[in-house]
């Protein structure tokens, strides 16, 4: 089952990605890590992506992050997947924990929840 989380912050997104980092759990599930500057104006983007085996499902749920400032603001997008078990896909609650994590390290400069499932 995937879960998604959509905020905005009042961060740069490489702030933001240092502030991401910090945890040591989550530096440790990362598996690919990208970062580029566009253009004069000096628009960021850092894409991240987190792998963690969970024991409670037995599965390897993955953690996608995008985070940029191409439309003035900083805007984070959490994606989680790969985390469902069986026919009808439950995660009991693995995918939120993982993002969890991640909003909690931003909490402090989180301007606006756009969107949350």
């Amino acid at each position: 089952m995937r879960q998604y989380l959509e905020l905005t912050i009042d961060v740069k997104p490489f702030q933001a990605v240092q502030l991401i980092l910090e945890n040591k759990e989550i530096k440790s599930a990362l598996i690919f890590d990208d970062y580029k500057v566009t253009g004069d104006d000096e628009k960021e983007i850092s894409i991240l992506v987190f792998e963690k085996f969970f024991f409670r499902t037995g599965n390897t749920a993955s953690l996608t992050v995008t985070v940029d400032n191409f439309g003035g603001v900083t805007v984070v997008k959490c994606i989680s997947s790969g985390n469902g078990d069986g026919i009808l896909d439950i995660d009991w609650g693995v995918g939120k924990s993982f993002i969890k994590q991640i909003r909690k390290k931003l909490d402090s400069h989180i301007i606006e929840v756009m969107k949350e499932t």
